[in-house]
């Protein structure tokens, strides 16, 4: 369903399209243990503050030195890799592999966030690689949270709708904690697992023993809109028995009259029940006799006017999948409609359920550079979004201009979509806007600075602009993340300059010398290392008893790690 003259970046990428991190367990597992860190803070700082404990993140909390720390701590492990975090059974699972009970019990931070993760209800949790430090005090903030005894926790969101790889699929719509760019927290559906399959629209049968159609009768008798329900739930009974073609093209003949008359009525609850009746009876037949009848249905749905009531029913029904997967023969038109209810929609969720269905059918990429160039800020963010999770990379020329846009909320989603694609001209945008006003603009920029490859002609970047907009960064995120892509750089003058950084403030003559914060010399010496290992050690030797008692301490682990 890809249209042609359209590549899509790969699903699952790191922001900076990367790549995915290893295949197994340790990175998802040395990010969940320093989140379990920043939360285990965040309960101590907050049980020592009077009142009753809030989801809002406040600038006395993110100030506190524990919050600080550990929330460096978990941002610097999450450049790395993402979190892929579920829990299933009552067991720990991270990318894909249980974690032992045995190392649960063992390990303290990491028994305690699954007692933490079940006692809320939460199902998954999916963290970004590069996410914010925002988003992660976010999230750490929310699973701080203790819920009350048949209550459920409150919800928070992020204003620009994703989908973190996740297509919406299923007969009950994960129901979100939070949601974010980069993060996506979910509590844990009735019964356990849903059927999911992440990533594309799957037709999902119904349990054994029941054949198709009848469900959809079953709940359209139920809930059939006053106008004519008896009727079509009479036609649908003799779509759902049909097996040869003259049975199913009478039934057809009905449903076609009573689609009409739902049209005129604008009964969109109509229209979608005999859409899935359609649907689960074209799936039931195969090939074999009844198919033509099934089919006429739905070419006949597929008219502007039935689409356009079908596309009402997205965030509501229990039956998403379906749904689409009619939605998507009308091809480019059925996107424009969801967009459409996108814009227009003032309810988060219904936003949500519009935005996931757009990705989740990956058409009409046309439409969408187009609104690129909407005078609407909320279009142009919606648009540059949904490109940016379907990985619509050549929309980065369209894109480009953006960055100077002055909304920040533009620039920013521009950032982040620009970031995931992770196109040489895409990247080399991103640097030009490192001296941005907004700190979320500059964080993304300097972590291009990191990609390997995207200076022009395909050399790295160079490391003068970075070091030179370190020497007038004000934000300590900023900061830490251009420490962390000059040593990712790796060049001889970022070697240099994160040396000096590590190095403590020699005084001039007749002057007291004023001290480096810890966590800048500390966060310049993990670089050191990131960048160069053993050949680095003489350097972090001649620290080991320096005046500061941290940047001491981070010697004494750092060079443990080289032993």
């Amino acid at each position: 369903m890809q249209p042609l003259g359209y590549r899509r970046s790969v699903p699952g990428a790191g922001e900076g399209g990367a790549g995915k991190a290893p295949a197994d367990s340790r990175a998802s597992r040395v990010i969940a243990r320093a989140l379990a860190l920043l939360v285990d803070r965040v309960v101590t700082v907050q049980g020592m503050r009077p009142g009753p404990r809030t989801t809002e993140i406040d600038a006395e909390l993110v100030m506190q030195p524990l919050v600080r720390d550990a929330l460096r701590q978990l941002t610097a492990r999450s450049r790395e890799a993402a979190l892929r975090c579920r829990v299933i059974e009552g067991q720990l699972v991270l990318d894909g592999i249980p974690v032992e009970r045995r190392l649960m019990e063992d390990d303290p931070l990491l028994g305690g966030l699954l007692h933490r993760l079940l006692s809320l209800g939460i199902g998954t949790i999916t963290v970004r690689q590069g996410a914010s430090p925002g988003e992660l005090l976010t999230l750490a903030s929310q699973l701080s949270q203790t819920a009350l005894p048949g209550e459920a926790p409150i919800p928070l969101s992020g204003d620009t709708p994703t989908t973190m790889n996740r297509a919406v699929t299923a007969d009950e719509p994960l129901r979100e904690l939070l949601r974010s760019w980069s993060v996506l927290v979910t509590l844990d559906p009735p019964g356990g697992d849903t059927g999911r399959e992440a990533g594309r629209v799957v037709a999902r049968p119904p349990s054994r023993g029941t054949p198709w159609g009848v469900a959809a009768i079953d709940e359209a008798a139920a809930t059939m809109s006053t106008a004519g329900g008896s009727a079509v739930a009479a036609a649908l009974t003799r779509l759902a028995a049909a097996r040869t073609d003259s049975a199913t093209m009478a039934a057809a003949d009905l449903l076609i009259e009573l689609i009409d008359g739902a049209e005129r009525r604008g009964d969109a609850l109509t229209i979608e029940s005999i859409a899935r009746a359609a649907m689960q009876h074209v799936h039931a037949v195969h090939a074999g006799g009844g198919r033509l009848g099934g089919e006429r249905i739905i070419r006949r749905l597929l008219h502007r006017a039935s689409l356009q009531l079908l596309a009402t029913r997205v965030p509501v029904t229990t039956e998403r999948t379906v749904v689409l997967e009619l939605m998507a023969r009308a091809g480019d038109a059925a996107v424009e409609m969801l967009v459409q209810q996108l814009l227009a929609s003032t309810e988060s969720q219904a936003r949500r359920a519009f935005f996931d269905s757009v990705v989740a059918l990956d058409l009409n990429a046309t439409l969408l550079i187009d609104l690129v160039r909407d005078s609407r800020w909320f279009v142009v963010r919606n648009a540059v979004a949904l490109l940016g999770e379907m990985g619509v990379d050549q929309a980065d020329t369209a894109m480009l201009p953006l960055l100077t846009h002055e909304d920040d909320r533009i620039r920013i989603a521009s950032a982040r979509a620009l970031m995931r694609f992770g196109t040489a001209k895409a990247i080399q945008g991103l640097h030009g806007v490192i001296d941005d006003r907004h700190p979320e603009v500059r964080r993304i920029a300097a972590a291009a600075y990191g990609l390997p490859g995207t200076g022009p002609g395909g050399a790295r970047p160079q490391a003068a602009r970075l070091s030179a907009a370190l020497d007038k960064e004000p934000n300590d995120d900023v900061a830490l993340e251009m420490l962390a892509s000059m040593g990712k750089l790796g060049s001889a003058d970022a070697i240099q300059r994160l040396l000096r950084i590590a190095q403590p403030v020699a005084a001039e003559p007749g002057e007291r010398a004023v001290p480096r914060d810890a966590w800048l010399r500390i966060a310049a010496l993990e670089s050191l290392v990131r960048a160069r290992g053993g050949a680095v050690l003489p350097a972090i030797e001649a620290l080991v008893g320096d005046a500061d008692p941290e940047v001491a301490a981070a010697v004494m682990r750092l060079r443990a790690s080289l032993a």
